[in-house]
């Protein structure tokens, strides 16, 4: 039985899966009733992660797949992180009001996020995650905006979705990372 969600919670995920979405993430384990504080725990502690992940590594092998290599994906990580402390900065300012969604396909592929390079991306997900968590520790969980593609939600609802983010591309990254350094 889902949880209740908020309508953007819910877009979200709809969004992603494109159907019945599970209390949990079926590929990472995450689940969308995680603590805030939980969640949160998850975005600080990432870049640490995401730099273990590929010490003497290459991340910029062009995957099997034709998709993203593993840097492309910290590159999204980076501009989703650097979006949501924008819109945090804008909640702190105006509770309530409306974020503009974007697509995250068309950005990497204005950005050319395969040719970007780890050693950057990695420095990237820092500096911007350490922005964010600076900007959420004075930001109540419960405030509220309009998502313009998913509906209304709170701080809580985006920073879980932040955090599965987080979680679920260390898989990606780490299946995508070859030895041998790179970047």
């Amino acid at each position: 039985m889902a949880s209740p969600r908020s309508p953007f919670l819910d877009g979200a995920l709809a969004w992603v899966y494109r159907g019945d979405v599970a209390d949990r993430c079926a590929r990472c384990g995450f689940e969308w009733a995680a603590d805030v504080s939980a969640a949160f725990g998850h975005i600080v502690v990432a870049p640490a992660r995401y730099v273990a992940l590929l010490d003497g590594r290459d991340g910029m092998s062009p995957a099997a797949d034709g998709g993203w290599n593993a840097t492309a994906y910290v590159w999204h990580l980076v501009d989703l992180v650097r979006s949501w402390s924008e819109r945090w900065v804008q909640v702190t300012s105006m509770p309530g009001s409306l974020l503009v969604g974007f697509d995250p396909d068309v950005l990497a592929e204005a950005r050319n996020y395969r040719s970007l390079p780890t050693v950057s991306a990695l420095w990237a997900l820092t500096d911007a995650t350490d922005r964010f968590v600076t900007l959420s520790e004075n930001l109540d969980p419960d405030t509220t905006f309009l998502h313009g593609d998913w509906g209304p939600g709170t701080v809580a609802d985006a920073t879980r979705w932040l955090a599965h983010e987080f979680v679920h591309h260390q898989r990606d990254v780490d299946e995508r990372a070859t030895s041998g350094p790179r970047g």
